[in-house]
Order: structure tokens, then C-alpha cells, then sequence
């Protein structure tokens, strides 16, 4: 599977070459080929770039999915169904910033079920409302829950809660598919869990600077289920002046980002960086497990970002070293 990724040097090829239009052509004579040729009868460079990622990411995860049957379909299933969350998240996200409707498109990649026709759909939609109408016809697992966080957000527009409700619907269902004791049920559930606490230790320090919340406040944002964040530490977290007691509580038990500065934004990339190397390790566990299933996805994803970020860059004239800075090499 690793074969069919592009090694460094490619990358590295695609990167010095000095025009967005060398890039296509250059992109053209990769695994990518197939899918940019469709796409650029039909779109402007970028975009056809854009789409052509999109779509061949997209058919990776059904061909692989294509594969399985069962338990291990299931638990498939349920490592796509978190990019169905990530591109609804950006939905929710432009819609409540007034984001155009090509701008939220160019960052969609779509895995799981949702396929880029719904979610072109879901984007052209005029806000938050019609987007859960829309969504409700899916028949997808997130539909209940965007549905009753949806008279939440229209009280107090609070687009935070509501996606909070549904990385909460998410870890519940995720981890429900992934009991068990099976291997691949093991792997999964770990990956659930260090995902949840990622997403804790995130929502903890957003949540800190909101220091006129009681901590019965804050406990509300906390989710349950990781193997490290408890809610005891999310709270030490979530306050100014105990943070610095919660990050070591956070490094005794081998959390992978060891500090926290000023710069959240920073901090968090730090922590999808590790996140993202800790799934591409998996590579190297159990071949008849879903391990290889899980690290490849990872390693996939990161060169679709990776390459949409090279073509950007053609674009707006950003430097190599500047590129090289941004693209995360795992």
C-alpha cells in the first residue's frame, strides 16, 4: 500500500518547480494523474488540483473499505466516519462565519459516507438551519444530534457547543462499535481514546479563558472516555492558575505534548503533528490487523494536505523554505 505514496523525493520535486502549471503537469505523471485529468476538463488549476485530491483520497477509503465485511468493515467504518465530522465542522464553521460557499468546498476531503456531491450540497446551503435540513435527508448517525443541538445554536449561537455534541456523539458511537477484545478493536479504541483526550486538552485551555465559568460550567464541555484526560484533570486544565498542575499530570502519563505556550494555535498543531505521527507508527504493528489500514489512511491524508498545500503555494507565489515550514513530514 505504502508504494503507491509518494516517496520525499517526489515531494520534493513538486515543490521546487517554479509554476502552478508545471506542478499539474508534474502531478499529471503520478497516482494522481487519472483524477486531475477529469477534473481539469471542468475546473480552473487550483481547483481541478483540489478536486482531483479530493476524489482520489475519496476513492482510496471505499476501495479499502471494499475490502472488509463485518467486524472489520465496522471498525472501519467508524475511523472514516471522523473525516464525515471533520467536513461538517468546516461546514458549520464557514456558515457561521459567512464563509463563501467555493471557499468552504476547496477545504473539504471527503472519506467516510458522505461523498463530494453531499457535501457540495451541504455547502451551498445559505446557513446553520438549512444545513441540518439538508443533513437530515442523509440518513447519516450524525443527523440526531446536529438536529438537537440545532435549537441550542439558534439561542445563543454557540457553534462551539454544538460541535461539541457531536465529538461527544461521535466518541460514544465509536467506542461502542469498538468494544471488544479483538486486536483491531484494541487499536481502534485506543485511537478513539487519544483522540478524546486531544480534543479535552484542547477544549480545556479554550475553555480557561472563559475565567468567569464555575467549574460546574467548564465540566460540561469536558467529554468522557479518553484513557488519560479524567474530569478531575480537565478542570485543573481548564483554570489559569492549576493549568501548570494538570500539563504534569498530562506528562506523567505520557501525554505527547509535554507544554503549553501562549500561542493555542501552536500548541495545537504541535498536537495533531503527534497525533498524526502516533497513527502513521501503526505501520509497523500487526499486518493482519487494521493497523496498516489505520496508518495509511494517515499517511494519505497527509500527503493530499500536503500536496493542496504546494499547489497553494504556486498559486500566491509563498516561498519553498515558508512551504517546507508549513508541510508536516511524518
Amino acid at each position: 500500500m505504502r508504494s503507491r505514496l509518494l516517496d520525499p523525493g517526489r515531494m520534493e520535486e513538486l515543490l521546487v518547480l517554479p509554476t502552478l502549471e508545471g506542478f499539474v503537469q508534474a502531478l499529471n505523471n503520478t497516482p494522481y494523474g487519472h483524477d486531475l485529468q477529469e477534473a481539469l476538463a471542468r475546473f480552473p488549476a487550483l481547483q481541478a488540483v483540489d478536486v482531483a485530491l479530493a476524489r482520489n483520497f475519496y476513492h482510496t477509503t471505499t476501495k479499502i473499505l471494499s475490502f472488509a465485511d463485518g467486524t472489520p468493515r465496522a471498525l472501519i467504518e467508524v475511523v472514516l466516519i471522523r473525516w464525515d465530522l471533520s467536513n461538517l465542522r468546516l461546514i458549520l464553521r464557514g456558515k457561521h462565519g459567512g464563509t463563501a460557499q467555493e471557499d468552504i468546498a476547496a477545504n473539504l476531503i471527503p472519506a467516510g459516507s458522505l461523498n463530494e456531491a453531499a457535501l457540495r450540497e451541504l455547502a451551498s446551503q445559505p446557513d446553520i438551519p438549512a444545513v441540518v435540513g439538508a443533513f437530515s435527508g442523509l440518513e447519516h448517525p450524525f443527523a440526531v444530534p446536529l438536529s438537537e443541538g440545532l435549537r441550542g445554536y439558534l439561542e445563543t449561537k454557540d457553534l462551539f457547543a454544538l460541535e461539541l455534541r457531536l465529538e461527544r456523539f461521535y466518541a460514544e458511537h465509536g467506542l461502542r462499535v469498538a468494544r471488544g477484545g479483538g486486536h483491531s478493536q484494541q487499536v481502534v479504541r485506543s485511537l478513539l481514546q487519544a483522540e478524546l483526550d486531544a480534543t479535552n486538552v484542547k477544549t480545556a485551555f479554550k475553555v480557561q479563558r472563559a475565567a468567569d465559568l464555575s467549574p460546574e460550567a467548564k465540566a460540561r464541555f469536558f467529554i468522557p472516555g479518553g484513557r488519560i484526560v479524567s474530569e478531575d484533570l480537565f478542570l485543573l486544565l481548564a483554570d489559569r492558575e492549576t493549568a501548570e498542575q494538570g500539563m504534569k499530570g498530562l506528562r506523567v502519563q505520557g501525554f505527547p505534548v509535554k507544554s503549553v505556550s501562549d500561542d493555542l494555535t501552536a500548541f495545537e498543531r504541535d498536537l495533531d503533528l503527534a497525533m498524526t505521527r502516533a497513527q502513521t507508527g501503526l505501520y509497523l504493528g500487526d499486518p493482519l490487523g487494521i493497523d496498516i489500514v489505520v496508518a495509511y489512511l494517515a499517511l494519505k491524508y497527509n500527503e493530499v494536505k500536503n500536496l493542496r498545500l504546494i499547489a497553494r503555494s504556486k498559486q500566491l507565489g509563498i516561498s519553498r523554505d515558508r512551504v517546507r515550514r508549513e508541510m508536516v513530514v511524518v
